[in-house]
């Protein structure tokens, strides 16, 4: 309750949530109050990664795979290259700033290489940032955490002396990366058609609690093959959420909120992890190492990563500047501790005041940033009139929401003319603070909210058909199309009558 006080009042002064669950969690424990005494490893990595689950998954429930798409290129190749060149430039610098053997600096570069999905969620979720910019950054962070691993788990089988062949590490990553994404796409299909045909219950509130385990079983099941199973949850949830099944509308909204509750947990507890009194020694080589990661290590490997891929200075400056470190980097730090290493402490407290001043620093100034760059799309729409979204189960129809953004066909084009299904009907439109009634005649204007009643197999056709009108021809005669049917004039004339 107190974390969702103080997050609620902290978003008015622009600070990101995240950090005051870390607050909170560093103030309950051990060396400030005193409540929560809690230095388990362990623990502390299985409730961090079960919370992470459910992020990812939510994260990928509101990803729209035709925006995923257009940025596979840019994410995938900052998710893997990015993630190498931050990691050895940072390896690097904590070899010198650290005086740390080269190896064991760069096992600090492997943990912090990779952004963080659960920060990034959180911090750039809400912003409106240019779409394209947006979406990579999402996407990379979904996707980067199978190199982090890999690479922390490199270095520590070096360190301890058992370091793997080069045939026998490439095979490892690339089992990793595709077993994670083939069994994310291929077990969200399977779901997606098992709950279409088969009702999980007469309770509509079990729909969200087998969607909820069917996530940490992709998780475990891909996971217990030695692959990415934080890649596989992430895929899965994309898969999950751009189909169409009953009740999707009340699966997405309750892990809307369990997510939050996620954020809360996972960040909560690393805050409980660290001990602010350990921390002095380490601030001034933290701050430096910090500086060198934000300024120094992200901003080359974002340049290169997406060399060629039509982003311009300002987009990349911005791709430099919110690589937010969070969840991951902390969870990959209590790793040396489960081998006993002698160093595990140090880097432990180093990663975390990194990730601390990440947050502090990136988090609270990711919508300035955008301001300043240009790529700030504007206030976010909050429509006033709001319907709940219902799958009619009996007659396989739901009612959806459909948002018309910039880049939509549908921007100034009449209802009539957009070659929609005889099956489907626009039941309202929300633009701004008033409710339009759809008629044949009625132009589409940027920031509409479309309220359209339609078949479940017809959901992913209607989306494109708005997005990039790829629809089947319609039938109507030209005079129809400049007119109106038969049956739209007559509805027009009973609206002019009762007017």
């Amino acid at each position: 309750m107190l974390a969702v006080l103080l997050a609620r009042m902290s978003s008015r002064f622009g600070i990101p949530g995240l950090i005051v669950f870390l607050g909170l969690g560093i103030l309950f424990g051990s060396d400030v109050l005193g409540i929560v005494a809690f230095d388990n490893a362990y623990l502390a990595r299985l409730i961090s990664t079960s919370a992470l689950i459910i992020v990812l998954f939510e994260g990928g429930l509101k990803t729209e795979f035709t925006l995923v798409r257009k940025v596979a290129l840019p994410s995938a190749s900052l998710a893997t290259l990015g993630v190498v060149v931050t990691s050895f430039i940072m390896g690097y610098a904590a070899h010198l700033v650290l005086g740390l053997p080269l190896m064991e600096g760069l096992l600090v570069g492997a943990i912090v290489g990779s952004t963080d999905a659960a920060a990034v969620f959180s911090v750039i979720g809400p912003q409106r940032i240019r779409q394209r910019v947006k979406s990579t950054l999402e996407a990379e962070s979904g996707a980067n955490d199978p190199m982090a691993v890999f690479l922390t788990i490199l270095a520590i089988n070096v360190i301890m002396g058992a370091a793997p062949s080069a045939w026998s590490l490439a095979g490892q990553l690339l089992w990793q990366g595709a077993v994670g994404l083939g069994l994310g796409v291929g077990l969200g299909r399977f779901v997606v058609w098992f709950v279409s045909r088969y009702d999980v219950g007469d309770d509509d509130s079990l729909y969200q609690a087998f969607f909820l385990g069917s996530a940490f079983l992709v998780y475990s099941m891909v996971s217990a093959l030695n692959a990415s199973g934080i890649l596989a949850v992430y895929v899965y949830g994309i898969v999950v959420g751009n189909n169409a099944f009953p009740l999707s509308g009340q699966v997405v909204r309750f892990h809307e909120g369990l997510s939050w509750l996620a954020q809360v947990v996972l960040f909560a507890l690393l805050g409980l992890l660290v001990f602010p009194n350990q921390l002095v020694d380490i601030v001034v080589p933290g701050l430096i190492l910090a500086a060198i990661m934000i300024l120094v290590a992200r901003p080359p490997a974002v340049w290169l990563a997406t060399l060629g891929m039509g982003f311009n200075t300002r987009e990349r400056l911005f791709l430099s500047w919110a690589g937010l470190k969070g969840a991951v980097p902390v969870i990959l730090a209590t790793y040396p501790f489960l081998v006993n290493y002698e160093h595990s402490a140090l880097i432990f407290n180093t990663v975390f005041f990194v990730v601390l001043v990440s947050a502090l620093v990136q988090g609270t100034t990711i919508a300035s940033a955008a301001r300043l760059l240009g790529l700030d799309e504007g206030k976010a729409h909050s429509p006033v009139h709001t319907l709940e979204l219902t799958s009619l189960r009996t007659v396989n129809t739901e009612l959806v929401e459909y948002h018309v953004t910039q880049d939509c066909h549908a921007v100034g084009r009449m209802l009539r003319d957009l070659s929609l299904p005889k099956t489907v009907t626009v039941a309202a439109i929300s633009r701004g603070d008033q409710v339009v009634i759809p008629r044949g005649s009625t132009s589409l204007a940027q920031g509409d909210f479309l309220f359209v009643l339609t078949p479940v197999d017809e959901v992913a056709h209607v989306q494109e058909i708005l997005a990039n009108g790829d629809g089947e021809p319609d039938e109507k005669t030209p005079d129809e199309k400049e007119f109106g049917s038969v049956e739209e004039k007559e509805v027009e004339r009973r609206e002019r009558r009762n007017e």
